[in-house]
C-alpha cells in the first residue's frame, strides 16, 4: 500500500500540456453544466444569491478536479490501463468509483453547510401538475444518495474518456518507436556499402601518392567517427548532414582531382531543418559513384538547398552523367532513402528523380518546420 502512495504522489506531479487541457475543458463543462441544472433556482436579479452559486460551483469544480487528478488518474494509469479485458479489475474500480462519488457527495453537502452558502442548499423542490402545485422534500439521506449517483456518473464518463484518450497515446507512441526502429534498420543498411565505397577510395590513392593517401585515411577516420555518431541518433540537420558529407567530398576529391568539381548552395533558413541520417551522404555518394567516377572526363556535381515558401524547402543533388556506369546498381541506396524520408515525414515530401543524357538529379520537397 505504501508503494502504490509513494508512486500515485511521483505520478501526480508529472503531467503534459495535452493533459492539463483536458482538465481545463473537463473543468469548464462541469461548472457550464452546474449553472444550467441550477438555472431553475438562479435569481440573477438577486446578485447575492447568484455569487453564492457560483462559488459553490467553483468548489465543486475544484472537488472534481482534484478528485480526478489525485484519486482516478493514478488507480487508472497503475492498475486498470493494462487491465482493460479483465472482469475483476473493473469491478473493484467500479466499486472504487461508487466510493468516490458518495465521498464527494457528502463534501458537497458539507459546503452548503457553511453559514456562507446555505442558501444554496436545495432539499425541497415545487413544481405545477395538472394546474397543482407539487411540494417535493429531498431528506439529507436522499441527498446525499442523489448527488452520488450524479457524481458516479461524471467520475465514470471522466475515467472512460481518459482510458480512451490514453490508449490512443499508447498508439502513437507505439507507431512512433516502429518508425524510429525502422528508420534505425534502413540506416544500418547503409553501413556496408558507404564503408565498402569509401575504402575502395583510399585503396586507390595508396599506390598515387602515399602522404595523401594517410591524410585521407585521417578524413576517413574522421568521416567513420561522425558516421557513427549518426547511427545513434536516426535524425540531424542539414548543417550536421553537409558536415559528414563534406568529409567524403575531401576523400573523393583527392581521388578523382580535376574530375570532380563541386557547387554547394546551402540557404542559411535551411541549415536548421531535420532530414533522416545519411541523406545527403547517400545523394553525393550516389551521384560520384554512378554519375562522376566512372567517365574520364571532367564532371560536376551541384548540391542545393533553398526555401520555396512558408511552409516548403527544397533539397535537390544533380551530377553530370555521361558514360554508362559499370557499377549495375539495384538502386536500393535511393530506395532506401525515399523509406526513410515516408516514414520520418509521411506524405509531406515530394520525391522527384530526373534522368537525362547529361544529367540526373534528385530533388525532394519537405515541410518547413
Amino acid at each position: 500500500m505504501s508503494d502504490f502512495f509513494y508512486r500515485a504522489v511521483q505520478l501526480s506531479t508529472r503531467f503534459n500540456k495535452a493533459y492539463l487541457l483536458a482538465q481545463l475543458i473537463f473543468v469548464l463543462l462541469f461548472f457550464a453544466s452546474y449553472l444550467v441544472m441550477m438555472q431553475p433556482f438562479l435569481d440573477i436579479r438577486d446578485s447575492d444569491i447568484a455569487s453564492r452559486f457560483l462559488i459553490r460551483g467553483l468548489i465543486d469544480g475544484a472537488n472534481a478536479l482534484l478528485l480526478t487528478h489525485l484519486l482516478l488518474r493514478p488507480v487508472l494509469k497503475l492498475y486498470l490501463v493494462n487491465a482493460t479485458k479483465k472482469l475483476q479489475p473493473i469491478l473493484w474500480y467500479f466499486l472504487y468509483l461508487i466510493g468516490l462519488s458518495l465521498l464527494w457527495s457528502a463534501a458537497s453537502m458539507l459546503t452548503a453547510h457553511l453559514e456562507f452558502l446555505k442558501t444554496t442548499q436545495i432539499d425541497t423542490v415545487s413544481f405545477n401538475h395538472q394546474s397543482q402545485q407539487v411540494l417535493m422534500e429531498f431528506s439529507q439521506f436522499n441527498q446525499w444518495l442523489l448527488g452520488g449517483f450524479n457524481s458516479l456518473i461524471v467520475l465514470l464518463g471522466w475515467s472512460m474518456v481518459y482510458l480512451f484518450w490514453h490508449n490512443m497515446q499508447q498508439k502513437k507512441q507505439l507507431q512512433q518507436q516502429m518508425q524510429q526502429a525502422q528508420i534505425q534498420q534502413l540506416t544500418y543498411q547503409l553501413s556496408p556499402h558507404f564503408l565498402f565505397n569509401a575504402l575502395n577510395s583510399v585503396r586507390a590513392l595508396i599506390f598515387e601518392d602515399q602522404q595523401q593517401a594517410a591524410q585521407t585515411v585521417t578524413h576517413l577516420s574522421e568521416l567513420l567517427r561522425i558516421h557513427l555518431q549518426t547511427q545513434m541518433r536516426p535524425v540531424a540537420t542539414l548543417a550536421e548532414e553537409w558536415q559528414t558529407a563534406e568529409f567524403y567530398l575531401q576523400i573523393e576529391q583527392v581521388r578523382l582531382e580535376q574530375r570532380l568539381e563541386t557547387f554547394i548552395e546551402l540557404a542559411e533558413d535551411c541549415l536548421t531543418q531535420k532530414l533522416p541520417g545519411l541523406t545527403v551522404l547517400t545523394l553525393i555518394e550516389n551521384a560520384i559513384k554512378h554519375g562522376i567516377s566512372p567517365n574520364a572526363a571532367p564532371g560536376w556535381l551541384k548540391v542545393k538547398a533553398e526555401k520555396t515558401d512558408r511552409s516548403v524547402w527544397v533539397l535537390s543533388v544533380s551530377n553530370s552523367y555521361e558514360a554508362a556506369s559499370p557499377f549495375k546498381g539495384t538502386g536500393s541506396s535511393l530506395n532506401n532513402l525515399q523509406q526513410r524520408l515516408q516514414l520520418q515525414l509521411g506524405d509531406s515530401i515530394r520525391w522527384q528523380q530526373t534522368k537525362t543524357d547529361q544529367q540526373f538529379e534528385v530533388r525532394m520537397e519537405l515541410p518547413y518546420v
